[in-house]
């Protein structure tokens, strides 16, 4: 997804969870995570290439860093490691093709209906993503270049099939809202990882306010 809409999305999600200062943290590291070195061999970060092995395991390793750093009260760095897991999972549903397989099977009802977490689609051989193409794909995430790119990438590269804003029309609603329920399950059970992990309500309260 573009910025903007890791934005909206996040604020939407975790805004009754945590301080405004606190959040900003969590936006700026789900942000940054679109920054250019991380657009070529990174794939895991957002799922591309059909990165899913490895992008559940970046996210594993990010939980990880999270329990150790809130039980150490170093809580910008757990809240930053969250807002690279919020955004990892965001492109999930806008850069693979879970949303359409979804859709292809329960047909166009309200987007707000999508199920985030079907587990059938998770586990699917069909379940893929958008490759990437390295240089080629990012020149057509650029306005100037992207009328001209686009339809000349084969149909499996990320410029192809993303789902990333408006324009890539009407499956996108339903990325956003699963985005958005996947954003606010992610807060909601890492605290219940965090009380079986016995990390105390004090250190909880700080990883969301200090």
């Amino acid at each position: 997804m573009i910025s903007k809409y890791h934005i909206e999305i996040t604020k939407r999600g975790l805004s009754e969870y945590f301080t405004q200062d606190a959040l900003q943290t969590i936006l700026t590291a789900n942000v940054l995570q679109d920054r250019i070195r991380n657009q070529f061999g990174r794939d895991y970060i957002h799922f591309d290439s059909n990165a899913f092995d490895s992008g559940m395991q970046y996210i594993q390793g990010q939980k990880d860093l999270i329990f150790s750093a809130i039980a150490s009260s170093d809580f910008i760095t757990a809240r930053k490691a969250f807002g690279r897991i919020c955004h990892s999972w965001q492109d999930y549903y806008s850069h693979s093709n879970y949303v359409r397989l979804w859709v292809d099977r329960e047909g166009l009802v309200p987007p707000s209906e999508i199920d985030d977490e079907d587990q059938d689609i998770m586990n699917s051989p069909k379940l893929r993503s958008g490759i990437n193409y390295g240089i080629i794909d990012f020149l057509a995430l650029i306005p100037s270049f992207g009328k001209i790119v686009t339809p000349l990438m084969p149909a499996d590269s990320h410029a192809k099939m993303n789902l990333d804003s408006p324009k890539s029309g009407v499956l996108f609603d339903y990325a956003y809202h699963a985005a958005l329920k996947r954003t606010k399950s992610c807060f909601t059970n890492l605290i219940i990882e965090c009380e079986i992990k016995n990390i105390s309500e004090k250190k909880i309260r700080g990883f969301r306010e200090q």
